[in-house]
């Protein structure tokens, strides 16, 4: 099962890393960092980055996905690759998640 954990500008690294850390321990369970690019992705106080193994677009069918908070979240208000993409992921997801935001996908 793959569980996308995307990566934006100012999330909040717990939000990420903890679930990551939960769900990396379960068999079959092959979590992925996503991001618009690969490379690293800085938290919202900029002091710690995290590095996204694989693009948006190389992920396009992930069972879970588990949206960190943070005040990045704040531009997906607005239009942007992130939206996008959970936009065309969700329908497929078993399960779309957000940690302490909530943003309508559809």
């Amino acid at each position: 099962m793959q569980v996308a954990i995307p990566l934006f500008p100012r999330f909040t690294a717990l939000d990420a890393v903890g679930p990551y850390e939960v769900l990396q321990r379960l068999p079959d369970v092959e979590p992925v960092f996503v991001a618009e690019q690969r490379g690293e992705v800085r938290t919202e106080n900029g002091f710690l980055g995290m590095v996204a193994d694989a693009t948006f677009a190389e992920v396009p069918a992930p069972e879970v996905v588990v949206v960190p908070g943070g005040l990045g979240t704040r531009v997906l208000l607005e239009e942007n690759p992130l939206l996008a993409w959970l936009r065309s992921v969700h329908p497929g997801t078993r399960y779309t998640t957000w940690a302490c935001q909530v943003v309508c996908v559809s």
